[in-house]
């Protein structure tokens, strides 16, 4: 019995030596005789540091040899894309390859998760050629319901990029906290930003423009995207709490300590609409991306529906009904925006009331609005609940609330962004996916950590590798290596 304990424990080690233990799985491997001594290296800091090194250059010689033992190369390979890399690992040296600076970091990633995989010892030789499959690879944190520091946010940042995640959704307002500095509102932190809880203490924070801008320049270290979200016409009664006159009633609120949908909502008047200029004159100076995201999800219609001011907007504007007051609504702010240079995204329910050329559509309650933007032409990014929301607990977690259904690991690695049956004209506008972590029930940065993962790790394969080369079965064998090592 002891002998053939030994053969199978040699069998499983020479397994994993043999392979590559990487998540995302890579789209190309070709493994080769022998191993790369990873003393050669010198035991210096080689990964994860993009700000410091150059894309043109070599970058750590050998003592021993006086040979460049690792390089880091510029390529011209038009199927490596923007953040694609090839690294070819011989018994003497290590090449990245890549196009772009985002192409060298995800190569350094990759050679950073082989070595952490293998514990140390030698690592294979091997030729790995690798892309993403969507260009849109995202996580999203919900920091109004409960807030969390700026320390933690760098954290997450961090675990996004391990993984390739490249851009990062921070949700910042909603009903239960503003939590952004705007000097020209600076009500909206004053008072926005906390909130009286049942036992009658008092809650929230915010984030300084300077931090802000910190957290963005941290992001970009490590090529991650920030998109801001701004809510907007609905879950508003944080801004309303601290400036009534932008609301439909103009009557004083408290900023609600209680979730679900509230039925307040901005009034549609060029108040309101100068309000929302000036707001993104602020979020466009701090956020350096392509896309400010605008909310456009839950809004109630009620106060609209007995507003006088709206409803003369809608009769002045030839509109039918309610709906399409917020597709003119949030449509006047997207204006603005790409006045700016930047494009809005909303959430599923801005496709009602009427569909702008330029605006993106996140797809959350399923993938159907998706669909309908997709061959309306509108770019898309797919977000379903049931397979992307990160609130909803884990196989064995209990259930916190009625809306919220067990979303297992193995759910997560099958989710494809791609709905059935579009054309491929229509198909080309699906950019990718992103996973959403909404904090009613997410208190501490060990609950949050708990949900995050290792469903990310799904995420992360889900949205870089081809479906044909994924391998449920073998993503588990890589995930328990990794987490073994990094402490996830």
């Amino acid at each position: 019995m002891k002998k053939v304990v030994a053969i199978i424990i040699l069998i499983q080690s020479f397994t994993c030596f043999s392979q590559v233990n990487v998540i995302p799985q890579p789209q190309q491997v070709t493994m080769k005789e022998g191993a790369f001594d990873l003393s050669k290296l010198q035991g210096k800091t080689i990964l994860l540091d993009s700000g410091q090194i150059g894309i043109h250059r070599t970058f750590i010689r050998s003592g021993s040899s006086g040979k460049y033992v690792l390089n880091l190369l510029k390529a011209r390979n038009i199927e490596l894309g923007n953040e694609g890399y090839r690294l070819r690992v011989s018994t003497d040296s290590i090449i990245i390859e890549a196009n772009t600076d985002t192409g060298i970091q995800n190569g350094k990633i990759t050679l950073d998760q082989i070595i952490t995989s293998n514990n140390g010892n030698p690592i294979p030789c091997c030729d790995i050629t690798d892309f993403p499959t969507y260009s849109y690879r995202a996580m999203h944190l919900d920091v109004c319901r409960h807030f969390f520091s700026k320390e933690f946010i760098k954290s997450y940042i961090d675990q996004l990029a391990y993984f390739k995640i490249n851009t990062f959704h921070w949700h910042l307002t909603d009903d239960q906290g503003w939590r952004i500095e705007i000097k020209k509102y600076p009500k909206l932190t004053e008072t926005g930003a906390w909130r009286i809880e049942k036992d009658s203490s008092r809650y929230g924070g915010f984030y300084t423009q300077d931090e802000i801008k910190e957290i963005v320049a941290y992001a970009k270290e490590r090529f991650i995207t920030i998109i801001p979200e701004i809510e907007m016409p609905g879950h508003s009664s944080a801004a309303l709490a601290a400036y009534p006159y932008l609301g439909c009633t103009g009557r004083a609120l408290t900023v609600p300590s209680t979730w679900g949908i509230k039925n307040d909502i901005y009034a549609p008047t060029d108040t309101v609409f100068k309000f929302f200029e000036d707001v993104m004159d602020e979020i466009c100076a701090l956020f350096p991306g392509r896309y400010i995201h605008i909310g456009g999800d839950e809004a109630p219609k009620a106060q609209w529906k007995s507003s006088p001011i709206a409803q003369s907007v809608i009769k002045k504007n030839d509109l039918r009904n309610e709906e399409e007051l917020q597709h003119y609504f949030m449509h006047r702010v997207e204006k603005y925006l790409n006045s700016k240079g930047k494009l809005a995204i909303g959430w599923g329910e801005v496709v009602k009331g009427g569909l702008s050329d330029s605006m993106l559509v996140m797809s959350w309650m399923s993938k159907e609005a998706g669909s309908k933007a997709a061959r309306h032409g509108n770019d898309v990014i797919m977000a379903p609940r049931g397979y992307c929301y990160f609130d909803y607990p884990q196989e064995g977690d209990p259930i916190k609330a009625i809306w919220m259904l067990p979303l297992p690991l193995k759910k997560v690695y099958s989710f494809d962004p791609k709905p059935k049956g579009l054309t491929a004209s229509a198909a080309n506008h699906i950019l990718g996916g992103e996973a959403t972590l909404w904090t009613e029930y997410v208190k501490t940065v060990q609950e949050a950590q708990h949900q995050l993962f290792p469903r990310v790790t799904a995420l992360a394969e889900a949205l870089w590798t081809k479906p044909g080369k994924k391998n449920y079965n073998d993503f588990q064998r890589r995930l328990q290596l990794l987490t073994s090592h990094t402490g996830h």
